[in-house]
């Protein structure tokens, strides 16, 4: 049973936690893209799972993450064993994870459509900057003053991306700065989902999403990277607005901007799609809502403004 857009736009309206929808399916399913240490899925289980046994109703929950299993990048980042294999031996759930899997590319393993997609702490600068809207050699300048130099080399057995930041060599993933930007992770996310939640994201991550998400092309100027300098110029009264929003509320972005009618497609065939309803929150963790372990980490890291969280419902 699948809902339609506008009796999710309904639902939202009358509950706060999104995740509830899933309590209105009759074989819910959830995809967590980045899904990291297990974290959020461990979270949802937890708090789902018996709800839905005690009605004789199953779970599904997906989760896919770039990082390697069994490489020596990612730390804590890692898939938890723990979690998955307690998971996978839960009744009345079907939990699987895929690893060292590009979210973005074509993935037959998973479903064509879920009731949910979440993407947790969307990662930077992956997603932080455009790149039909910011030119490479310009994203690599901007890289490269903010970042440090950088280039490709080989570590044990793994390739890597060496960093020098701040006169310390620090090897990454080879594949931290593919810029990948928000419309190709919109494009998944609405492809996937009934329902769309981008949860703990960062401010360079929100000012580039949301300049995707209005109306205003003035908005999404060429070339122009979203430094702090430059963001009240650009978004005018909506970054007032938005800036002003206390942790733990909320706001319908239609209402304090026209949605964009046509988001262009970048990762497949040509063509257009549209989100019909966009919240946006200010915060981390919100109450009686799973979160991950990076959405919990947010309230120690002090240099950091409070995160946001994004509600999407895409149309059809």
């Amino acid at each position: 049973m699948t809902h339609s857009p506008q009796a999710i736009e309904e639902f939202l309206r009358q509950h706060r936690n999104p995740y509830d929808l899933l309590l209105q399916n009759a074989a819910p399913s959830l995809l967590d893209l980045g899904a990291g240490d297990l974290s959020f899925l461990d979270e949802l289980a937890v708090q789902y799972l018996p709800r839905l046994q005690a009605r004789n109703a199953s779970l599904i929950l997906h989760g896919v993450d770039r990082l390697k299993p069994g490489s020596m990048f990612g730390g804590p980042l890692h898939a938890d064993p723990g979690r998955l294999g307690r998971w996978q031996q839960a009744k009345g759930l079907e939990f699987q994870f895929w690893g060292g899997m590009d979210m973005l590319a074509p993935l037959p393993e998973l479903l064509p459509r879920y009731t949910v997609v979440t993407c947790h702490a969307p990662a930077t600068p992956t997603f932080a900057l455009e790149p039909t809207r910011l030119s490479k050699p310009v994203i690599d300048c901007y890289l490269r003053q903010t970042k440090g130099g950088f280039k490709l080399v080989r570590e044990g057995n793994e390739d890597a991306l060496e960093v020098l930041h701040r006169g310390r060599a620090l090897l990454f993933p080879p594949w931290k700065f593919e810029i990948r930007g928000p419309l190709a992770l919109l494009e998944v996310m609405a492809q996937r989902g009934e329902l769309c939640v981008l949860a703990a994201v960062d401010s360079e991550v929100f000012w580039e999403v949301l300049s995707q998400l209005v109306d205003n092309p003035a908005m999404r100027p060429a070339d122009t990277v979203f430094a702090p300098a430059v963001l009240a110029k650009t978004f005018g009264p909506i970054h007032s607005q938005l800036m002003a929003l206390p942790e733990g509320e909320s706001v319908q972005l239609a209402n304090i901007m026209a949605l964009r009618s046509a988001l262009p497609r970048v990762l497949g065939p040509a063509g257009t799609y549209r989100f019909r309803s966009v919240e946006i929150r200010r915060g981390a963790v919100f109450p009686e809502m799973p979160a991950s372990s990076t959405a919990r980490r947010f309230k120690n890291m002090v240099e950091e403004t409070p995160p946001w969280c994004l509600i999407l419902v895409p149309e059809g």
